[in-house]
């Protein structure tokens, strides 16, 4: 083997150096090399990124250990995932053979370079050093490190850092999204796993290996504390093992211990992350009793330093109010200079003390992490519930196997019934698939599964008793999100069933016929009308109920006539998305249009970017819809009907769109100063006043707009239509709060824009708009197609005030002029995980001709 390079021969200078960054293909290459030249790394690329990067991972351990990792992954999971108890004799020969698996992840936030950036360090040292405590973690633990959770987003972020280097704008960030899609919600994609870089993570991280130990390394704001490290505060899932809220306190606490030994200051415990979500990487390790380990860093601007006062250094809203010592922060940071170098340091620091824990300690780690396990399936067996039941017959099958895939993704175990479950006098079809809560990852399923009360008590709100909001969703309700519908089971039951590994979606059966009905109420059935309308193929749309034999299909199916020269094209897209047509042999005699797609705008700002707006392009592109992005010069131009039918205005505060005022209005809105960083003038984006009275003038003359959440400012303001945002003037959250929530909803299905959703559906909420129509003398050009009900609106989360959403729209279509605007005061394709109400969205993307 050739001598292995130091990273700064290889690299040319010191990682951690003020404003130098190591590139993503250097550090890949980098990789290779060491696992090339030593016997104690193996690198493996697990495919390419949503921009065509290598993804990486690197296996590092004693090279013993790495010749039998096949080995060691199956004695991990029969210790971390078992399915049934293990004689105890059984048990201690696999703990005393067995290995801690340690999964390390960096840099998901690209911003973050501390972490891919440290990464290339601990490689190194791990692999070189022969240090006892280095030598004693190599024997006992098996390292799975991730150099980059996100290599696009460094490269972006490293080549926009080295364009401004040396200018006013050096260490601004990037004012565009740091992932394709997702920007920072690229870490809320724990349980989605919409995005390919998830994918690959999981299957490393949720299936083939069951780890016993996470740790991911974040940066946080730079006012702070200099390092959190785990455990989180208050407050917890309660279904989750104690012992692994003990083990993480325990890691946590060792590691800071072994930073104040190393003279590191402003080092915090608790405050003020909180653990209860499950859509962020490390707090879905709780879920799968795996310690999470969560560090995060003060940042510098990218890569170069930052000079912060003492008197610039805050507490938080929750957990420490002031920079002063507490238990939990003993040792203030007293200010002055903060470099890359310093979270680069501290970053190895606690990652080698967490493994040097693991080694330490590995046969009670795995011992516990057993434990765990059997008290979950325990946990199961006696108590409520005992399983959940998912029928595969629901408004949309497709959300059925989708949810189901996703929990088989997850580590979860699902069984499907060979006969008709009897619960009580309640029976339930054969077919139906069961979560039975008697498994390791019985936390887990219960939160994706159940409908979940946020908890109001002290700890989820501040010493006035004002409610706190949750870091995150106040749900993690999957199935909601997609509409599907599950039953909890509280009683025992018996029932015949086999264990599946995989979602198995029957094949359909095309015959020739004189033409064919498409289910309007399946996501995927506009996928496949999109994939015909690309190809020529004409798609006619039915604006009634229709029944065909005994099968009666609700107002707004698709129907495609049989045409010879094209019916190749229709059976390649029916064969792609398993969509079962419903063959006719008659004429159509109800009304039918014409189906044409159209011309789909996105906007697109700067500052930043914004993360729905990723998420839009995502799920438009998953469905085949053609759009365009639109900035700001078409508007500003008045030439936006050059280019679009309809322009979507994703999620977003109204002074972001228009570009003018945003530090004034913004630290308003927030109750805070609020500065932005200095971007170069061509990035500083906005479509100004004047984009807005051309706006206007695009709906009149027969444009359409469409705002999702907060910028329904922007139809209101803009346009100056007759509609009230009631949550404008409520500024205490005792008044009314509902944090990411489920909501009950009643939909208007014979309306255009409801065509294939169920009467009655979850929607997704986060705390505004809530839309009143103010009276005025065109009441009858504004549809109401989605309101809430007149009470009990929380399906799952927190709502405090139910009584402003009360049958207030949730979905307006505004008739102006020629033009429509459509208002959702909900977020119908948030993140990506809301499939019930895609359909919501994909009905207003369509225009029609009468024949």
């Amino acid at each position: 083997m050739s001598p292995i390079p130091s990273p700064v021969e290889f690299f040319g200078f010191k990682i951690g150096e003020d404003r130098k960054l190591a590139d993503w293909d250097q550090i890949a290459e980098y990789y290779k090399l060491v696992a090339k030249n030593s016997d104690r790394v193996i690198v493996e690329e697990l495919g390419k990124t949503s921009e065509g990067n290598p993804f990486i991972v690197a296996y590092i351990s004693d090279p013993k250990n790495l010749s039998m990792l096949d080995y060691f992954r199956e004695l991990s999971c029969r210790i971390s995932n078992p399915r049934e108890p293990l004689e105890e004799d059984e048990l201690e020969r696999l703990i005393k053979e067995a290995r801690v698996v340690v999964v390390i992840t960096n840099s998901i936030h690209a911003t973050e370079v501390g972490g891919t950036q440290s990464s290339i360090e601990l490689l190194y040292k791990l692999a070189l050093s022969n240090e006892p405590d280095i030598l004693n973690i190599l024997e006992n633990v098996i390292i799975i490190l991730f150099p980059s959770f996100n290599p696009d987003g460094l490269k972006y972020v490293r080549e926009w850092y080295y364009k401004y280097l040396n200018t006013e704008y050096e260490g601004t960030p990037p004012p565009y999204l740091y992932h394709r899609y997702a920007g920072h919600d690229n870490n809320r994609d724990a349980y989605m796993l919409n995005l390919v870089e998830s994918r690959m993570f999981a299957e490393i991280a949720y299936k083939k290996w069951c780890p016993q130990i996470y740790i991911d390394h974040h940066q946080m704001g730079s006012y702070g504390a200099r390092l959190f490290i785990t455990p989180e505060m208050d407050p917890i899932y309660p279904d989750i093992d104690p012992l692994n809220w003990r083990e993480a306190q325990f890691l946590g606490t060792y590691a800071a211990t072994k930073l104040e030994y190393a003279g590191v200051s402003g080092v915090e415990t608790y405050a003020p992350f909180t653990p209860d979500f499950a859509s962020a990487f490390q707090t879905m390790a709780y879920f799968m009793n795996i310690i999470g380990i969560l560090t995060e860093s003060a940042s510098v601007k990218i890569a170069s330093p930052i000079y912060i006062h003492r008197h610039q250094l805050k507490g938080y809203n929750r957990g420490r109010y002031s920079d002063r010592p507490f238990a939990n922060y003993p040792n203030p940071w007293k200010g002055g200079w903060w470099r890359l170098s310093d979270i680069i340091r501290q970053q190895t620091l606690s990652t080698l003390a967490i493994l040097e824990a693991a080694a330490r300690f590995r046969e009670q780690l795995l011992r516990n992490s057993y434990i765990k396990a059997i008290r979950s399936i325990r946990r199961g067996l006696e108590e409520k519930p005992f399983a959940f039941i998912i029928p595969e017959d629901q408004h949309d099958r497709f959300a059925v196997y989708r949810l189901i895939k996703l929990l088989l993704d997850l580590g979860v175990r699902v069984h499907k019934a060979e006969e008709p479950i009897r619960v009580g006098n309640t029976i339930y079809t054969m077919n139906s698939y069961i979560v039975f809560t008697a498994q390791p990852r019985r936390a887990l399923a219960k939160h994706l599964l159940e409908r979940f009360i946020y908890p109001d008590y002290e700890a989820t709100r501040d010493p006035q008793g004002k409610p706190l909001k949750p870091y995150d969703t106040a749900t993690d309700s999957v199935a909601e999100f997609l509409g599907v519908d599950v039953i909890e089971i509280n009683e025992r039951f018996q029932c015949k069933t086999r264990e599946i590994s995989h979602i198995e979606i029957p094949d359909p059966k095309i015959e020739k016929s004189k033409g064919y009905i498409i289910d309007p109420r399946i996501n995927e059935s506009y996928k496949l009308v999109n994939i015909l309308l690309k190809r020529g193929y004409p798609v006619y749309r039915v604006f009634e109920r229709i029944k065909i034999n005994d099968i009666e299909l609700p107002a707004g199916s698709f129907y495609i006539e049989y045409e010879e020269k094209l019916f190749e094209i229709f059976k390649e897209a029916v064969y792609l998305t398993k969509i079962q047509p419903v063959n006719i042999d008659r004429d159509i005699d109800i009304p039918i249009k014409k189906v044409l797609p159209k011309r789909i705008g996105v906007y697109q700002r700067f500052y930043g970017g914004n993360m729905e707006e990723g998420w839009t392009r995502f799920v438009l592109e998953e469905f085949e819809f053609t759009y365009t992005q639109i900035r700001d010069q078409p508007i500003k131009n008045g030439e936006l009907d050059k280019y679009v039918d309809i322009i979507i205005f994703p999620d977003d505060p109204l002074p972001y769109i228009i570009g003018e005022n945003i530090e004034e209005e913004m630290s308003k809105r927030l109750k805070r100063p609020f500065k932005l960083p200095p971007y170069p003038p061509e990035y500083r984006s906005g479509i100004g006043s004047d984009g807005v009275d051309k706006l206007k003038k695009f709906v009149e003359n027969g444009g359409e707009i469409l705002t999702m959440g907060a910028a329904a400012e922007l139809a209101i303001k803009g346009l100056k239509l007759p509609i009230k945002d009631l949550t404008e003037d409520i500024t205490d959250p005792s008044q009314f709060m509902c944090p990411g929530c489920t909501l009950y909803a009643e939909v208007d299905t014979e309306h255009h824009l409801g065509f294939g959703m169920p009467q009655e559906t979850y929607i997704f909420f986060w705390d505004r708009p809530v839309l009143e129509i103010i009276p005025n003398h065109y009441n009858e050009n504004f549809k109401v197609v989605v309101q809430y009900p007149e009470q009990n609106i929380l399906r799952s989360g927190w709502l405090i005030g139910e009584k402003l959403l009360s049958r207030k729209p949730a979905l307006i279509e505004a008739l102006v002029n020629k033009g429509r605007v459509y208002i959702y005061a909900f977020r119908p394709i948030f993140r990506a995980q809301t499939r019930g109400t895609s359909k919501l969205f994909f009905n207003s993307l369509y225009k029609y001709e009468n024949l």
